[in-house]
C-alpha cells in the first residue's frame, strides 16, 4: 500500500524495520526519495519524535543531507529529500540504527520467466529503541519541522553505501584533535540537553564510579604472552577474571592484567543492571571508564550501538573531531566488529568523550568513557589507541 502525501509514488527503494523509502515524482514531476515511518512505530509516539529528531539533526550536519518537504504530524510521518541528496533516506533509517535493506529496481532485475504478480515486500519486524522511549530524545529536546528550512543548504555527502565501510580508526588522515569545550551553564541547547537514558546509563554510572574509583585506577603494560607475570599484574589478572567468567570473558581478555576498580552490576552497592542487559561489569583504566556489557540478543545489542551512533551524529559540534561510525577489525584479536565514536555533555557541563566496539561473533560489547579535556586533552588518536590495544 502506497502512503499518502502530495507526491505520486512510482516504486519502492529500500526498506527497514520501521519504515520504506519510495521513489516519487512532485507536482512538477521532479524527482523525490520520500523516507515514511511505517506501522507500530508510526503509532508510537516516541518513534514519531525520535524520526523527526533524526532528519532534523541530519539536515543541520555538515556532510548531511536537506529535506525540501515534511509531515511529520502526518499518520504515518514522512520527509522527502531532492533527488540529488543521493542515500538520504538510507543514512536516516541507518542513523536510526535500523538495517536498511535496498530494493532492487526493476531495470535492474533479469527478466522473470512469466508475467505473474509480484507480492510486496515483507515486513521486518519492529525493533523498539531505548533512547527513543525516553522521555526526550537522545540528542535533546524534539526540534520543530521548521526549525530546517526547506530550501537550507547542506554541503553534499558522498553516496552512502549499501553498508558501513570498514575503515581504520587509526588513520592519521584528519580528525586528530577535539577542540577543548568551555562549559556554559547558562545556555541549554539541543546538543546539551541528555535524555532520561543517558542519564541512566552513563551520567549516572559514571558519577557512582567518579568519585570512587580514582584511587583504584591502574595502568599496566599490555598483557605478555608470558606464562610469568609481575605480581602486581598478576594478581590483577587473578582479581578481575573471577569478575568475567562465562560469556564476557573474550571480550575483556586482552585488558585482564591492565584494567582495575572492576564492579560487577547487581552486586551490593553497585548500579542496577539494566533490564535490556544481560550481565555489566565496569572497570577504571588510568582517567577512562571502561564498560563490558552482555546483551540478552541481537535486537538489545543493535539497540545500544543504535543509541551510540545517534550520539555520534549529534556530537560533532561539541567535540570535533570524531570519525563517523563504521566496521572496524580489533586490534588485538583481528575480529571485525562495529565502531562508534561519540561524544556528550555530562551533567557538570564537561564534555565526555566515548568509542563504542562491539564484535560480529557475541553478543556482547564494549565501551570506553572519558572527560574529552581532562581525560584525552582534546587528543582523539590517544582514545584509539587505547580502543586498538583492547579490542
Amino acid at each position: 500500500m502506497q502512503p499518502e502525501g502530495p507526491y505520486r509514488f512510482t516504486e519502492t527503494l529500500g526498506e527497514c524495520q520501521v519504515g520504506r523509502a519510495w521513489a516519487a515524482l512532485d507536482g512538477q514531476d521532479r524527482p523525490v526519495t520520500v523516507a515514511v515511518l511505517e506501522g507500530a512505530a508510526a503509532g508510537d509516539q516516541r518513534w514519531r519524535e525520535a524520526f523527526a529528531n533524526a532528519a532534523n539533526v541530519l539536515a543541520q550536519t555538515p556532510g548531511g543531507h536537506r529535506y525540501v518537504n515534511a509531515d511529520f504530524a502526518a499518520a504515518e510521518p514522512w520527509i522527502a529529500y531532492p533527488s540529488e541528496e543521493e542515500g538520504a533516506a538510507e543514512r536516516l533509517f541507518r542513523s536510526l540504527g535500523m538495517d536498511y535493506q535496498r530494493i532492487p529496481t526493476a531495470e535492474m532485475l533479469p527478466p522473470p520467466p512469466a508475467a505473474a504478480p509480484v507480492s510486496a515486500p515483507p515486513q521486518l519486524p519492529w525493533v523498539p529503541q531505548p533512547w527513543a522511549m525516553a522521555a526526550q530524545p537522545i540528542s535533546g529536546a524534539p526540534m520543530s519541522p521548521a526549525a530546517v528550512s526547506a530550501t537550507s543548504a547542506v554541503s553534499a555527502p558522498p553516496a552512502v553505501a549499501s553498508a558501513p565501510v570498514a575503515t581504520d580508526p587509526l588513520d592519521p588522515s584528519g580528525g586528530r584533535r577535539i577542540a577543548p569545550v568551555q562549559p556554559k551553564p547558562k545556555r541549554r541547547d539541543w546538543i546539551s540537553i541528555v535524555g532520561a537514558l543517558v542519564l541512566t546509563l552513563v551520567a549516572g554510572t559514571a558519577g557512582f564510579f567518579l568519585g570512587a574509583g580514582r584511587e583504584k585506577e591502574a595502568a599496566a603494560p599490555t598483557p605478555s604472552a608470558s606464562p610469568s607475570l609481575p605480581p602486581y599484574e598478576a594478581t590483577q589478572l587473578a582479581i578481575n577474571k573471577a569478575k568475567f567468567e562465562g560469556e564476557l570473558a573474550p571480550l575483556v581478555e586482552p585488558w585482564l592484567t591492565r584494567i582495575g576498580g572492576c564492579t560487577v552490576y547487581d552486586q551490593p552497592g553497585a548500579p542496577k543492571l539494566p533490564a535490556d542487559e544481560k550481565g555489566h561489569v565496569f572497570c577504571h583504566y588510568g582517567g577512562a571508564w571502561l564498560h563490558f556489557t552482555l546483551y540478552p540478543g541481537q535486537k538489545q545489542k543493535d539497540t545500544a550501538r543504535a543509541y551510540r551512533q545517534q550520539l555520534n551524529l549529534a556530537g560533532g559540534s561539541l567535540a570535533p573531531g570524531l570519525r563517523e561510525a563504521s566496521t572496524a577489525k580489533g586490534g588485538v584479536t583481528g575480529k571485525p566488529g562495529n565502531y562508534v565514536e561519540y561524544a556528550f555533555e555530562g551533567e557538570d557541563g564537561r564534555a565526555i568523550c566515548g568509542v563504542w566496539w562491539d564484535p560480529d561473533d557475541m553478543q556482547g560489547a564494549f565501551y570506553i568513557e572519558t572527560l574529552c579535556k581532562d581525560g584525552v586533552d582534546g587528543n582523539w588518536d590517544a582514545l584509539r589507541d587505547l580502543w586498538q590495544r583492547g579490542s
